[in-house]
């Protein structure tokens, strides 16, 4: 790549940087970060009740949790099925993150029962 193209690329990439900040921080960009949390928000609490219904934890659940649940957002028009492949992959490319969460759990539980058990004696 030539010095004058990454230098043009620099300025417009620093150009759109810029006008992205001056538009997140107008309150039309604060009401769409908003509302990009809020559904965030949502999606998280959907996924969490379907992997709830399994009763063992696996990557083959986490999969088929994610994809019921991007159903019913593609039915509503929630989003835009042009989001929705990337939405996906970003989701499934976090299941080590939920398998260490998963592997968390059992400790924290054993932890809370031996807590219990002192009081008790």
């Amino acid at each position: 790549m030539s010095k004058s193209k990454l230098g043009k690329g620099l300025v417009v990439g620093a150009l759109f940087g810029i006008a992205a900040g001056i538009y997140m921080a107008s309150k039309e960009g604060k009401q769409l970060a908003d509302r990009l949390k809020k559904q965030a928000g949502e999606i998280e609490k959907r996924i969490r009740t379907e992997l709830k219904k399994n009763k063992k934890m696996s990557q083959s659940a986490y999969n088929d949790a994610i994809n019921t649940v991007l159903a019913y957002y593609v039915k509503s028009k929630k989003i835009a099925k042009t989001e929705l492949p990337d939405l996906r992959n970003y989701l499934l490319g976090k299941w080590d993150l939920v398998k260490e969460e998963i592997a968390e759990v059992p400790k924290e539980q054993a932890s809370k029962k031996a807590k219990k058990a002192k009081r008790r004696k």
